[in-house]
C-alpha cells in the first residue's frame, strides 16, 4: 500500500488544539515508540486487549510483523514522533466470503482520551475502508468500560449488530457484554 495515495502523513487538531499526525505504522522505525506506547496503557485497559502488550516478544510478533494485505495499522503522533493512539483495520482474504469486511481495532493512550483522537481515527478507518473498496467496517467494544467509544461509533453511523452477554470478565470476576458494532460502506460516494 503507497501511504502518500492514502494521504498520508493525515494533520490532525484535538480538542485541546494539539496537532498530532496519522500515519501508517513502520516497523523498523517505530518498534520503539510502540513498546512506550504501550507501556502508557494502564494496565486495567490492557486487561481487555485482544493481544498481551506487555509481552514484547507478542508484540514483535502480532503487531509489527504483519502481512500488509492482511493488517493496516495507522498510528497517532506528535511532535516529538510520540505515539498517542494506534487503529488497525484488520482484513480477510480479499477472495473469501469475508473479503470484504474490515475488523478495526482502536486503543489510546489515556493521556490523549476525551479529545477526539478516537473519533478521528475511526474517521480514517471508514477512509480506509472506502479506498480498500471494504462493504462494510467492524468494530467490538465493551460496554461498561468503553461507552464513550459505543457512543462516538453512533455518532460515525456505526450500528449494534449484535451484544455477547457476559463476553469479558474484569480482574474481580465482574461480566460485561461485548458490543459488535457494524458500519456499511456504501459504493459510489459522489466528489463534490
Amino acid at each position: 500500500m503507497d501511504s502518500s495515495k492514502l494521504g498520508y502523513p493525515k494533520p490532525i487538531v484535538l480538542k485541546s488544539g494539539q496537532q498530532l499526525w496519522l500515519r501508517p505504522l513502520n516497523p523498523r522505525e517505530d518498534e520503539k515508540r510502540l513498546f512506550e506506547f504501550f507501556e502508557r496503557i494502564p494496565p486495567r485497559t490492557r486487561w481487555y486487549m485482544e493481544n498481551n502488550v506487555a509481552n514484547p516478544e507478542i508484540v514483535r510478533h502480532y503487531l509489527l510483523n504483519y502481512h500488509p494485505e492482511r493488517a493496516v495499522p495507522i498510528i497517532a503522533v506528535d511532535e516529538q514522533g510520540r505515539i498517542a493512539g494506534k487503529a488497525t483495520m484488520n482484513l480477510y482474504h480479499r477472495n473469501s466470503a469475508r473479503g470484504h469486511v474490515g475488523r478495526v481495532r482502536l486503543v489510546l493512550d489515556h493521556a490523549f482520551r476525551n479529545q477526539r483522537l478516537g473519533t478521528y481515527l475511526l474517521l480514517d478507518m471508514i477512509q480506509l475502508a472506502v479506498d480498500l473498496e471494504l462493504g462494510l467496517i467492524m468494530v467490538e467494544f465493551v460496554r461498561g468500560v468503553e461507552d464513550n467509544a459505543i457512543r462516538a461509533a453512533r455518532r460515525l453511523d456505526f450500528f449494534e449488530q449484535a451484544v455477547i452477554p457476559d463476553f469479558a470478565k474484569d480482574p474481580r470476576g465482574n461480566y460485561y457484554d461485548l458490543v459488535i458494532m457494524i458500519k456499511r460502506i456504501h459504493r459510489g460516494y459522489e466528489d463534490f
